[in-house]
Parts: structure tokens; C-alpha cells; sequence
């Protein structure tokens, strides 16, 4: 099976005009100010139609890892006005709370190429190799490893590109026959695999850093940042063109000057070839974080760039590997906000599973099989009252973060799922589920003493209301008593009317007012 080929057409001057551009070019500060933040950003990317930008931000609180994240993808999708627009976190599967940092694309835009890392059973932190992602839809599978013969890379820093077509990795290593410090090495794509990475020779390696190469869609051009070449500040960008059909001969690399580089750091230089513009990321006036900066580039490409075969083994390594469902998340403390430690139990008929969240970030992440389609997830730990809730799987990896609520003295939790017939006190089998969470909070907590207090609206007699949450509160303790519970532990009373949380107004805000709650008492 082989995918369309790409054409890309030669234009001579700045002022041509691409087939189908889109991209505003009247302010490339404009174009890109919707991507820079506080943070970190990094690793621009455009997809191949040019109507998605990929990069990678660190330490946003809204990374899978929270402000400690070193790194999650983002994307923003290209306005009708021609700027980018507001960036997204791109999510699981693809992210995890490490770095997760994107190679590139197949040349049709259905397998993505990434870096991630890999926390070790007692907390080291390593590269995990290149792994790739197939979309499914709208969405990302979960990554899987690509086998590269004899990749290694001995260095903290991983960094690299695909090519245009797809049929080349070039990776920036500190490897076997590497000079010093990272060098850049480039891998073919042949009969289904990927070759030994070779090293690009000592014209544009040093005994330095060599990071961040890009290959332009001709394959004659090669960009990378250095700090091994002299240059403005603390790595340039340069340039170097490829001699002859090898990998091993270059020209002497030339630096790009004063609209890229700058005194500061200038890394990962992307050419977006659709749209004529490269984008790269510099510390310039940024606080020492990288911002993403872009300016118009002239193409010329004087041949059809043929795309190589879909790598339909790896389509088929992921369905393959695909057996599973994830379930992932975060657990917090509701009041803190902070990450916790907890332990998640899930169940279906005829599967059970136990977990506990990372005790440094909270995170959790449970393999479930591919054919479930109900679960119930119970979330629980000391000191904290539990969560239960039923999930509807739909054959995709699901994200669900919860928050516990702290048992401090004085706290107050609403029973949002319990349900009682219509205008008398008889509980519904719906509610049993939530009733136990309860029995499980207090038998886990053997010091908690609590209050049960009962709601209703305002409607109907003032009398009969109170009466009513009075026989609701009494069948709530008679169903924890008949559970094990002393009732010594248990008071009650019920409030009718007389203490709303919503308006009475309409029948949409009168039901948040029909409720039990608890009050801690005592922990």
C-alpha cells in the first residue's frame, strides 16, 4: 500500500504566493503570540495540510505532570484570520507526567514519531527510545516503541526530526562514534525497520552539542543548533548543504545570522514548506524560557519529493498491541489542590483490579481489558472521603481525574447520589452504591463522628417537610447501623426547607435543595 505522493512547488521569491496559503504573514509575532506563555515552549512542529502546530511546553499546570512536567505536546489548529490560535494539551495517550517531545510525522500525517521518557522502579528518569503513535479518528493511540538497530544515546538530551517523505530519523545522540558531546546521526526507513543511526561526520559534528536537526523536504539542506561552531550566544542555528548523494559529506556549516540567532539559545528550526515559513525557538527576551518565534522563508524545491511506503507494520504492531484500554488520571485533595496518594479499585463482571496513584505526582494509569464497557471505579484514602462513580467505555483510552474531600471537623459533603421515592422516605436501589461509600469512609476512619442533615425545598407544608427529611435522615442511619456502624458515631436531623443551597424558583435549582449531607463532627 503507498500513500499520495507530496508535491512541492519552486517559487524564487519572497513575494510569490503558495497554492492554498492561509498562513497571515503581516506580523509574524501576531502569527505566534497565541503559543508563547510564561513557560517553557519548545519543538515547533506544523503538520504536513499546515492547519496544525505541535510543540512542547514545560512546567504549565495544566501538563499531565502538573509545574514539575518537564515537557507535554500541545497544539493549536490556524485561525480563519491566519494566526494560530489558542493552544491545547494534546493529552494522553501521547503524554505522560515525563517529556514527551515529537520527531515528526509519515509523510500522511497518520503516524507520529516521539520522544518520551521513562520513570525506573525507584525514580530514575530515562530516554525510552523513539516511540510512535497512529491516529485513530480525531484521536492518538497510545505510543508505542520503534525498533532501531542499535540506537543508544548515553546523554540526558534526546532531540530529532523526520523527513518530509518519512523514510529518514535524524537524532541528535551522544552514541557510538560520537565526537564529544551530542552529535547528529540520521536512520533510513528499509524493508520495515529502521537502520543503524551513521554519524554525519566531523564537518558538522564537534566535540560539542549538535542538536535539533531538520532536513528540508529536499533532503540537500541541514539545520541544527550548536554551541561547538561559535556563534551569537548560547547555541545557533546553522546550515549546511549536502555533498553528493552520501550522509558523511557536508559543507562547512554557516550560521544564519541576526534574524534567528541572537545572544540567548536558539533551537529546533522547523520549515513549514506548505506555507513558507520557518518557525524556531529562542530565550531571546523570554526570561530564560524559550518562546517561539517564526519568519518567511523562500522554497525552492526543483523536484517531486516521492513518499515512501505507509509504515502499515507499525499500523499493525499498534492494533496488535491495542488489547488494551487505559484508564488514566490524577487524584488531588480537593481542598489543597495538591497531588496525593490514593488507592483506585475498578470492577466489572468478571474483572477486578487494584492501584494505587504515584505517591510523588498522583498520577495512575490502569491497563483494563479492550472489551469492557461498564466499570466501577472506587477511589479511597485515609483521612479522605471516597469516590465511586460508573464509567461507560467506548473501545477508547479514557482520562478522569478526581478530587478527594479532607475529614477535617466541620467539613460538609453532599450525597449527590442518593435517591428516595417520591414524597416518602424509602430509599431506591440506585443509592445503595453511595451509602456504601459512606460505610466505607467510616469503617476506614474509626475515629469519625458525623452529622446527617436532611433537605427539601420549600414547596408544599413547612410541617410535613421537616417531617419528611426527618424520615429520610432515620433510614440513612438505619441503613449504616445495619452496616456495621455504631450509632453512637451518628447524629441526625432533618432541616426541611429551612436551609436552601439554590433558588426555590424553578425546578431545576429545587432539586440541588432535596439533598442529605454529612458533617464531620469529629476525626
Amino acid at each position: 500500500m503507498r500513500i499520495i505522493v507530496i508535491f512541492f512547488v519552486a517559487w524564487i521569491s519572497f513575494s510569490a504566493t503558495v497554492s492554498g496559503q492561509s498562513i497571515n504573514k503581516s506580523n509574524f509575532d501576531e502569527l505566534v503570540k497565541n503559543l508563547n506563555t510564561r513557560y517553557d515552549e519548545q519543538n515547533p512542529i506544523v503538520s504536513h495540510d499546515g492547519k496544525k502546530l505541535f510543540f512542547t511546553r514545560a512546567n504549565d499546570s495544566l501538563n499531565i505532570g502538573g509545574p514539575k512536567d518537564k515537557g507535554d505536546i500541545w497544539v493549536s489548529d490556524l485561525g480563519a484570520d491566519g494566526m494560530w490560535g489558542n493552544p491545547e494539551n494534546l493529552g494522553r495517550p501521547v503524554n505522560n507526567d515525563l517529556r514527551n517531545y515529537i520527531l515528526g510525522f509519515s509523510s500522511d500525517g497518520k503516524v507520529m514519531f516521539l520522544n518520551q521518557e521513562r520513570r525506573l522502579p525507584g525514580g530514575l528518569i530515562i530516554n525510552d527510545g523513539i516511540s510512535f503513535s497512529v491516529l485513530n479518528g480525531s484521536s492518538w493511540s497510545k505510543p508505542s516503541l520503534v525498533s532501531v538497530d542499535y540506537l543508544l544515546n548515553k546523554s540526558k538530551h534526546q532531540s530529532g526530526s523526520i523527513s518530509a517523505d518519512g523514510s529518514l530519523m535524524l537524532l541528535s545522540l551522544q552514541s557510538y562514534a560520537s565526537r564529544g558531546e551530542e552529535d547528529i546521526y540520521i536512520s533510513s526507513y528499509k524493508n520495515g525497520k529502521w537502520t543503524q543511526p551513521v554519524n554525519l561526520g566531523s564537518v558538522i559534528n564537534t566535540s560539542k552539542q549538535e542538536m535539533t536537526p531538520f532536513l528540508s523536504a529536499d533532503k540537500k539542506k541541514l539545520y541544527f543548533s550548536s554551541n561547538g561552531h561559535g556563534g551569537k550566544g548560547g547555541r545557533d542555528i546553522f546550515i549546511s548543504e549536502r555533498q553528493g548523494d552520501g550522509w558523511t559529506s557536508w559543507s562547512k556549516p554557516k550560521n544564519l545570522g541576526s534574524e534567528v540567532n541572537s545572544i540567548g539559545v536558539e533551537l529546533t528550526y522547523f520549515i513549514d514548506s506548505k506555507n513558507s515559513v520557518a518557525y524556531f525557538s529562542t530565550t531571546q527576551n523570554s526570561d530564560g524560557y524559550g518562546d517561539i518565534k517564526a519568519h518567511d522563508v523562500t522554497i525552492e524545491i526543483e523536484e517531486e519529493i516521492a513518499a515512501p511506503e505507509v509504515f502499515e507494520e507499525l499500523m499493525v504492531k499498534a492494533e496488535e498491541e491495542r488489547k488494551t484500554l487505559g484508564l488514566n488520571g490524577k487524584v488531588t485533595n480537593q481542598k489543597s489542590g495538591e497531588s496525593m496518594v490514593a488507592a483506585i479499585n475498578v470492577k466489572a463482571i468478571d474483572f477486578e483490579i487494584n492501584e494505587n496513584t504515584d505517591e510523588v505526582t498522583g498520577i495512575f494509569n490502569i491497563e483494563l481489558p479492550l472489551n469492557l464497557t461498564l466499570i466501577e471505579v472506587n477511589v479511597k484514602a485515609p483521612g479522605f472521603m471516597g469516590i465511586v462513580e460508573e464509567m461507560q467505555l467506548e473501545g477508547n483510552d479514557l482520562t478522569k481525574n478526581f478530587e478527594l474531600v479532607p475529614l477535617e471537623i466541620g467539613a460538609t459533603i453532599t450525597l449527590n447520589k442518593l435517591y428516595f421515592e417520591r414524597g416518602n422516605a424509602e430509599l431506591l436501589e440506585d443509592s445503595f452504591a453511595e451509602l456504601d461509600r459512606v460505610v466505607d469512609m467510616l469503617v476506614e476512619n474509626p475515629d469519625v463522628k458525623i452529622e446527617l442533615s436532611g433537605h427539601t425545598d420549600n414547596q408544599g407544608s413547612s410541617k410535613l417537610n421537616i417531617q419528611l427529611s426527618q424520615e429520610r435522615v432515620e433510614k440513612v442511619e438505619r441503613y449504616l447501623t445495619e452496616h456495621g456502624i455504631d450509632g453512637k458515631r451518628i447524629k441526625g436531623k432533618g432541616y426541611g426547607g429551612s436551609k436552601p443551597i439554590a433558588s426555590n424558583a424553578s425546578e431545576k435549582t429545587r432539586k440541588l435543595n432535596r439533598r442529605v449531607e454529612i458533617k464531620i463532627l469529629k476525626n
